[in-house]
């Protein structure tokens, strides 16, 4: 009797999506078709959704990041590095976007490529923590370990209740001491 209910609810929850579907195809707003794609779970609906909007309107800045966005958490990071620069077409200094990028880039390893998006938001705004913290993991996955610490100790003076950058400056300490050496430390002298 259980599987049956299961298979029941299972074929009455994909007959919703079928509908929910139906009615996201009769949606001739960009900006509804963005309300839908944040009412889904479903990355590839959302996608399709934001293609939808993007055919309506493909100077939709909204869209583009919002499509950008889902392509990075897929592991499509080549792809929302178009999607991002497509927004800055539109909006061309997004701090944002920039920040975003600098995420895409760290997810394909291009450290030195996030870390001069981050740099540009942090010219614009010098106490984007985000920036900052990110900046700092970049930094730290490339060793440099004293600029990391920089990073971090900069981002705890603008928010010192910080808890998530203080327990990352707190593993960085431990991995310095573990790893020992101090050479890019800003603790060098103590060596």
């Amino acid at each position: 009797m259980t599987e049956e209910n299961n298979t029941a609810e299972n074929t009455e929850a994909k007959q919703k999506e079928l509908e929910a579907a139906e009615k996201t195809d009769e949606i001739k707003d960009p900006v509804q078709l963005l309300i839908s794609a944040g009412e889904t779970d479903n990355y590839e609906n959302k996608l399709r959704l934001y293609d939808k909007a993007l055919n309506l309107d493909p100077r939709y800045f909204d869209a583009w990041l919002q499509k950008g966005f889902v392509l990075d958490r897929l592991g499509r990071s080549r792809e929302a590095l178009d999607c991002y620069n497509r927004a800055l077409e539109i909006v061309p200094e997004h701090p944002g976007i920039k920040c975003l990028k600098g995420f895409a880039y760290s997810n394909l390893k291009d450290y030195e490529k996030a870390i001069e998006c981050y740099d540009e938001v942090l010219k614009v705004n010098s106490e984007d923590i985000f920036s900052l913290y990110q900046k700092g993991s970049v930094l730290e996955n490339l060793g440099r370990y004293g600029e990391a610490m920089a990073a971090y100790d900069r981002a705890l003076e603008i928010d010192p209740a910080d808890v998530l950058i203080r327990e990352k400056k707190m593993k960085l300490l431990g991995l310095i001491y573990k790893k020992g050496t101090l050479v890019d430390s800003p603790d060098i002298d103590f060596n």
